[in-house]
């Protein structure tokens, strides 16, 4: 195992194992829950060389490029799809969209780390603390991991059950918002460490530039990118939660938003019809 894989990996799921009654098997999430220790835990899945990596989320999308628009009741924010790098996800995902499945379900979760900062959000929960009912689509399909993909800020991830010794994660139909937890500090210190292997200078001014989770490369399902609408996503991502302030040692700690956030409407369309305001990977508010 190189040491880029050892280094850029998620941590223990100490915390989301406490968490997991809150979420059935449909909806666990592994390791959002945790302590964010930058590239710690070693990771046994397969190496990846990202020095040659062609990371198309840097990249404006083509116009037939497809694009997913999430209106909510907080605004709207907007998605490219990479469909052949994550082609059974994506597949699967547009299904859902198509059939009408994200109308009005919820962001189940505000996603924090030890430290408080904004790690994301869990969304299309068909209820409003995570749990699966009647409606939940509970279908489960393997990882899909490309070089080209990066937990950057606004990626869409999906992973809903961690694997066991036997078993590889799988991702389901929750979506995994990602915001930014990066410590420029703590990325020089392990390029330090380490050393340019497998790519890694390339990755962490990658991370550096802009932010993102490094923590779960490798470990979700990246299949799209936020691009557009990202005052609606700070907005949400910031939204406090109902146990705000409550110590994390707290077993049931409730991570739900302390107001209601839904999706309204989700619908698929294109990148040629809903680039008005251009590519943007990075939040700047709306001058008042």
């Amino acid at each position: 195992m190189s040491n880029l894989n050892k280094s850029l990996m998620p941590p223990t799921a100490s915390r989301a194992q406490r968490l997991s009654k809150l979420f059935t098997i449909g909806m666990i999430v592994f390791a959002f829950f945790v302590v964010f220790m930058i590239f710690l835990v070693p990771f046994s899945g397969n190496d990846i060389d990202y020095e040659e990596a062609d990371f198309v989320q840097l990249e404006e999308p083509s116009d037939d490029a497809t694009v997913v628009v999430f209106e909510t009741n907080v605004g709207t924010f907007k998605a490219v799809l990479y469909e052949d790098k994550a082609p059974k996800y994506c597949e699967y995902f547009k299904k859902l969209v198509e059939d009408g499945y994200f109308l009005n379900t919820y962001v189940c979760s505000i996603l924090r780390n030890e430290n408080g900062d904004e790690a994301g959000f869990i969304g299309g929960s068909k209820t409003k603390d995570g749990m699966s009912n009647e409606d939940t689509n509970t279908k489960m399909m393997k990882l899909e991991v490309s070089a080209d993909l990066l937990p950057i800020k606004g990626s869409l991830c999906s992973l809903v059950k961690q694997g066991g010794i036997f078993t590889k994660s799988k991702a389901g139909s929750v979506v995994t918002f990602l915001n930014d937890v990066t410590d420029d500090k703590a990325l020089d210190e392990n390029l330090k460490q380490n050393g340019n292997v497998n790519g890694l200078e390339r990755v962490t001014e990658i991370f550096k530039e802009y932010g993102g989770v490094p923590n779960y490369l490798q470990m979700y399902t990246v299949f799209g990118q936020v691009y557009d609408g990202w005052d609606t996503y700070e907005k949400i991502t910031t939204t406090p939660i109902v146990d705000e302030g409550v110590s994390d040692d707290k077993e049931d700690k409730n991570y739900q938003p302390q107001t209601e956030i839904k999706f309204k409407k989700v619908y698929l369309s294109t990148y040629g019809e809903n680039k008005e305001n251009g590519y943007n990977l990075k939040y700047a508010p709306t001058a008042e």
